[in-house]
């Protein structure tokens, strides 16, 4: 009797002590074999983010970097001081051991990283007088640093953790916050003001980056 070349291979392996299916594992991408933590899933995706909003700021040219559609919206260089102070306030209060009641008291924190400009970063506004290349340079060092900031502190989070802080005193926007949700919370946050920003593109004419090149893992 003739036997069939997938017959015999099937044979084999388990002459071999080997399924296919153990074969076909062998084959799979490490990052699926490892089981991966939530906080390595979280830092996964935050690094697309910083990706991402990096490439919509550098979208803008230099001499726009003010532009707002209206007098009382944030410029876009605010919306992205706006999102990297908000993302060092949200991980902030999630690390922290103390607890802020409210703005006022949160915003003395010590875990906030020197804005490099002191414009208001909730209240439309103008960055002081320098060049366009000096206030970009200047707002992307402080987005990197912000972004430096969140991942340095979702590293070894444990799932235990992340389920933690429901009851811990916060101001009033963020009661009944989770660690987990503080996370979400912040990138929601950044979602929301990257957008804003992509739609001052639009209004100047400027494609905007691919969202699906930029956040692909």
């Amino acid at each position: 009797m003739k036997i069939k070349p997938n017959t015999k291979r099937r044979l084999l392996l388990g002459w071999l002590g080997l399924s296919p299916l153990t074969l076909l594992a062998t084959k799979m991408p490490k990052l699926i074999q490892e089981e991966l933590s939530f906080s390595d899933i979280l830092i996964n995706r935050w690094g697309k983010s910083r990706i991402y909003t990096l490439a919509v700021l550098d979208a803008m040219p230099l001499e726009d970097l003010e532009f707002r559609p209206s007098p009382e919206q944030m410029s876009f260089a605010q919306h992205f001081l706006h999102i990297g102070y908000t993302n060092n306030m949200f991980i902030g209060v999630l690390k922290d051991e103390k607890t802020y009641a409210d703005f006022n008291a949160l915003k003395e924190a010590p875990f906030f990283l020197e804005l490099p400009d002191p414009l208001s970063v909730f209240n439309a506004d103008s960055l002081q007088k320098r060049s366009p290349e000096q206030n970009k340079e200047l707002i992307g060092a402080y987005l990197h640093e912000t972004f430096d900031f969140v991942l340095a502190n979702l590293k070894g989070l444990k799932d235990d953790f992340l389920k933690q802080g429901k009851d811990k005193v916060k101001p009033w926007y963020l009661e009944g916050h989770t660690h987990l949700d503080l996370i979400l919370r912040a990138e929601n946050h950044t979602v929301h003001h990257r957008a804003q920003a992509v739609s001052y593109l639009r209004m100047k004419g400027i494609q905007p980056p691919g969202y699906s090149k930029h956040n692909t893992l």
